[in-house]
C-alpha cells in the first residue's frame, strides 16, 4: 500500500500521506493550519498540533504499537465497555475499539480542514463502529456506535491524554460542584468543591459533568478547552507517582506531564441501544493562550 493510497477506493486529498509512524500504520496530515497522526490500528489519533502550537496530546515514549496493542497516548477510543464493565466482570479494560485495526471510509479537504472516517471492519457484527477526524486549527472527534442485531447497553470514552507542563500546577475548570464516583476509593461517591480542580495525589474520578472543560495550564502558558458532545460523563485520570511505577507503558518520571480529560457515557450514564440504533459522543479541542 503506498502513501498515497489508503485504499484502491479512498484517494487522499493534499496534505495527508500513509506512512509508517513508529512502525505501524498511520495517516500523516500536513497542512498550513495543522498536523496530525491517526494509527489505523485502534483508529487511534496520537498528535495534533495546530501550526505554531505544541502538540495537545501527550504520547508515552514507552508506548507499544501494533496489531492488538494499546498504544498509551493520543486519544484511545474506548468501548463498547468502560473500565471492566458496569459488573466489573469484563476481561479487557476500557473494551476492544482500541485493539482492533480500522478501515478508512472517507478523506476530503473542506477548506483548511482535514476530514477523515474510519469504521470497524465489516466482520464485526455486534457492533458498527465510525470515528470522524476534523483536524484543522481545531480538532473535532466524533465517536458513533451503532448497535448490530442485539440491544447494546453502551458505555464509551475518548480517553484523551492531554500535554501539560507539570500536571502538580493545572487547574481544572468546568466541575465545580458536580457529584463523582471516586475509583480510588472503591468508587466511593463524593462532591467537588466550588474551586477549579488542583490535582494533588493519584486521580480517578468518575465526574457527573458533561460541559466545556478548560485545563489551564500554568507551566505551560496555555489554556486546553475541551467543549463535548454526546456525553453524560467526565472522567479525570493521572495515576501519579504512586501508582505509574505499575505501569510498564509509562515511563517513572513521565506521570507529570499529562493530565486524561475524557468525555464519557459511562456507568450509570450508559446508552441503552435497540437494534439498529445510533448514538455519537465528541468533542471538539482548541488552544487558547
Amino acid at each position: 500500500m503506498n502513501a498515497s493510497t489508503a485504499s484502491p477506493s479512498v484517494p487522499l486529498p493534499e496534505g495527508v500521506a500513509q506512512e509508517q509512524v513508529h512502525g505501524v500504520d498511520a495517516l500523516v496530515v500536513d497542512t498550513p493550519a495543522a498536523h496530525g497522526v491517526i494509527h489505523l490500528d485502534g483508529a487511534h489519533l496520537t498528535s495534533w498540533s495546530p501550526t505554531g502550537e505544541a502538540d495537545l496530546l501527550w504520547l508515552s515514549p514507552a508506548s507499544a504499537f501494533g496489531e492488538g496493542e494499546a498504544i498509551r497516548g493520543g486519544i484511545p477510543l474506548v468501548g463498547p465497555w468502560f473500565g471492566p464493565g458496569r459488573d466489573g466482570a469484563m476481561p479487557v479494560k476500557h473494551g476492544w475499539l482500541r485493539n482492533i485495526r480500522w478501515e478508512l471510509s472517507s478523506a476530503a479537504l473542506e477548506g483548511e480542514d482535514v476530514v477523515l472516517e474510519l469504521v470497524t471492519p465489516a466482520d464485526v457484527a455486534k457492533l458498527r463502529g465510525t470515528v470522524a477526524f476534523r483536524i484543522g486549527r481545531e480538532l473535532s472527534v466524533d465517536l458513533s456506535i451503532t448497535a448490530g442485531a442485539t440491544p447494546l447497553e453502551l458505555e464509551a470514552a475518548l480517553h484523551t491524554y492531554l500535554a501539560v507542563g507539570d500536571v502538580r500546577r493545572i487547574a481544572v475548570e468546568g466541575l465545580e460542584g458536580a457529584e463523582y464516583l471516586d475509583n480510588t476509593r472503591g468508587l466511593a461517591p463524593d462532591v467537588l468543591g466550588d474551586e477549579p480542580v488542583r490535582l494533588t495525589g493519584s486521580t480517578d474520578r468518575i465526574v457527573d459533568a458533561a460541559g466545556v472543560v478548560v485545563i489551564d495550564d500554568e507551566t505551560g502558558g496555555r489554556r486546553l478547552v475541551s467543549s463535548p458532545r454526546g456525553t453524560a460523563k467526565t472522567i479525570l485520570w493521572n495515576p501519579w507517582d504512586e501508582l505509574v511505577t505499575s505501569m510498564a507503558d509509562i515511563p517513572d518520571d513521565a506521570w507529570s506531564r499529562f493530565v486524561c480529560v475524557e468525555p464519557a457515557v459511562a456507568k450509570d450514564r450508559f446508552v441503552s441501544l435497540q437494534p439498529g440504533q445510533e448514538h455519537t459522543l465528541g468533542v471538539t479541542y482548541r488552544i487558547e493562550h
